[in-house]
């Protein structure tokens, strides 16, 4: 697997936690993947040089475990290096000290695997009030890119397109919410997609007629080309899953990704447009 080096440095911070996380997986012999936000922060600012979008507050890692007890290894070991703390009511988050911050950062912690039910559902024991879905982690974890976070670091993270399926399962889940950080994030996906390194590539994969029926938009051909490589990387079920959920709440999820367009009269359309285009891709 070739090593990727962002032209622009990581985060202090995001280095400092990868490399304790990191430490414990080493030492486990666990696979170890980096998702959500600050994914998406080192895949379009440290890697492209593009705008990442909205800020976060916090660090995602996946965990390929083969059992709970093995994922509660991890949680302890964690805790037992003393910079990682419980937090109890969320069960797979920690908080994280350093000396770079006043506060705890929060550390979300996701296993997937052998725990998974038909469904691709976890369920926390002992209670079993917690259930997230965890489609997707497989397909990116075997699609990951490996990126060298500074000279001594490096570490496997989600690619754009693997980030987009996890966006769209967990949307879904907490889609309800009105001002819903994935939608938000899945559009920054939709729109710089094209700059990521793709504008190459959309000439040799969209067929001309592709090409015609979007104008030539360079966000609109990004965004069928994230759909497109989106499918490349996912299993028939996961996409068969992905577009059922985008087509029974399509008009949440446009609503929400156009509200982070403020200020654009044309918001609605646009994202209503783009989510179209992804779709269209996957299908393809």
């Amino acid at each position: 697997m070739q090593t990727i080096k962002p032209i622009k440095p990581v985060g202090e911070l995001t280095v400092e936690i990868v490399r304790e996380i990191n430490a414990v997986s080493k030492a486990l012999g666990l696979e170890l993947l980096l998702v959500g936000a600050q994914a998406k922060v080192i895949l379009l600012e440290n890697i492209h040089g593009l705008n990442p979008g909205r800020a976060t507050g916090d660090i995602d890692f996946a965990f390929a475990v083969e059992s709970w007890d093995q994922f509660n290894q991890i949680k302890q070991s964690l805790i037992a290096t003393g910079k990682f703390r419980e937090l109890p009511k969320v069960k797979q988050r920690l908080l994280y000290q350093s000396s770079l911050i006043e506060h705890g950062f929060v550390v979300d912690i996701i296993p997937f695997g052998k725990m998974q039910d038909d469904n691709n559902m976890i369920a926390w024991p002992p209670e079993l009030d917690v259930v997230i879905s965890v489609s997707g982690y497989q397909e990116a974890l075997e699609s990951a890119l490996l990126v060298e976070l500074n000279a001594n670091l490096t570490i496997k993270v989600v690619s754009l397109a693997g980030l987009a399926v996890l966006k769209i399962f967990a949307w879904s889940e907490r889609g309800t919410v009105t001002e819903n950080k994935d939608a938000i994030d899945l559009l920054t996906l939709l729109r710089t997609y094209h700059e990521a390194g793709n504008a190459d590539r959309i000439y040799e994969v969209l067929e001309p007629e592709v090409l015609e029926s979007l104008d030539y938009n360079p966000e609109l051909m990004g965004a069928w080309l994230l759909g497109y490589d989106a499918a490349a990387i996912a299993y028939k079920s996961t996409i068969e899953r992905m577009t059922e959920l985008i087509e029974s709440k399509k008009e949440n999820l446009i609503l929400q990704m156009a509200k982070s367009l403020t200020g654009n009269e044309n918001a609605l359309n646009e994202a209503e447009a783009l989510l179209k285009s992804f779709t269209n891709g996957l299908r393809n």
